[in-house]
């Protein structure tokens, strides 16, 4: 059996639900089940409602109820498995779902909280982009094109001789999923700006430093349009960019129309996560389209120990 889609709702009942309907439209695609998550605790109600434990689980069957109501009119005559959560911590439930469905993929509403929030309160997207053992699809508002524009975003360094799984990885899944979804597929390399002011810096050295530099970039060049053609990738698929890795691609995907950017992500410990940032949580904070960061085989995480 095929591992199904998993979807996390935003958890107001009657609030849009773009990240159901893009499950959906996966899951169909892949010809595979749908897993429905969605925390219906309220602090609000538990405070107003008190210490009355009576009051209390009628309140909590009446919420329940009516998500249950509102999955069944979102799946409009799709089967899936609903989970209506009842839980101040809700990444706790989450991961026993997650656990015990293994699904391929877990398809969540983006948090819009500005970076200094999210790394302080570490809203859900980023909890299960670090912790979960799978691909997660962060979705925003705006639907899909038709045909949808899928842009795939990896490392030079993946077009020397030695094999890098995640590159490859992340590339199967992008083509695989543009099929799957009738879209059109390209794949691009982000190739970092240095910062004028360093140059400048240089001094009589400018001249052997631009020529180190122009050799650098002629290399990546070089090194990822041979892993695209290796990877069966035309060169019309190919697009190469230059400037800080995710201002850079969140400014193509606008000015392109891009519906969903496609990058890996590694596992980080929390020092170098807090001091460097990673790419893929710094791209979702940017960009305007959908965002699925696929993770590596061998991720490590403590869901699993």
């Amino acid at each position: 059996m095929k591992p199904p889609v998993m979807v996390v709702l935003d958890p107001v009942l009657k609030a849009p639900q773009p990240a159901f309907e893009k499950a959906k439209q996966l899951a169909v695609a892949r010809n595979t089940s749908l897993v429905v998550a969605v925390n219906g605790y309220s602090s609000p109600m538990v405070r107003a409602v008190g210490y009355d434990k009576q009051r209390l689980e009628a309140a909590t069957t009446q919420i329940r109820h009516a998500w249950e109501q509102r999955i069944a009119s979102l799946a409009s005559g799709m089967t899936c498995s609903a989970h209506v959560l009842w839980e101040k911590r809700e990444i706790d439930a989450l991961q026993k779902i997650i656990l015990d469905y293994k699904p391929s993929m877990v398809v969540v509403h983006t948090s819009s909280d500005s970076g200094l929030k999210r790394h302080l309160f570490t809203p859900r997207d980023w909890q299960l982009i670090r912790k979960a053992p799978c691909d997660v699809m962060c979705i925003h508002s705006q639907p899909w094109h038709t045909p949808p524009s899928l842009l795939l975003a990896v490392d030079p360094d993946t077009g020397n001789d030695g094999s890098d799984d995640l590159s490859v990885k992340v590339t199967g899944m992008a083509r695989t999923l543009s099929e799957q979804v009738q879209g059109s597929l390209k794949a691009c390399h982000v190739m970092d700006a240095v910062d004028d002011s360093l140059v400048l810096l240089m001094g009589e050295t400018l001249s052997d430093f631009s020529g180190s530099l122009n050799d650098i970039k002629e290399t990546q060049k070089t090194s990822f349009k041979r892993f695209a053609s290796r990877e069966g990738l035309s060169a019309d698929q190919v697009v190469l960019l230059e400037g800080p890795v995710a201002p850079t691609l969140s400014h193509y995907c606008k000015d392109n129309d891009v519906d969903l950017l496609i990058v890996g992500t590694v596992h980080r410990k929390l020092p170098e996560r807090l001091l460097l940032g990673a790419t893929a949580e710094a791209v979702i904070t940017r960009a305007s389209c959908d965002v699925l960061v696929v993770k590596p085989d061998d991720f490590q995480t403590s869901w699993k120990s």
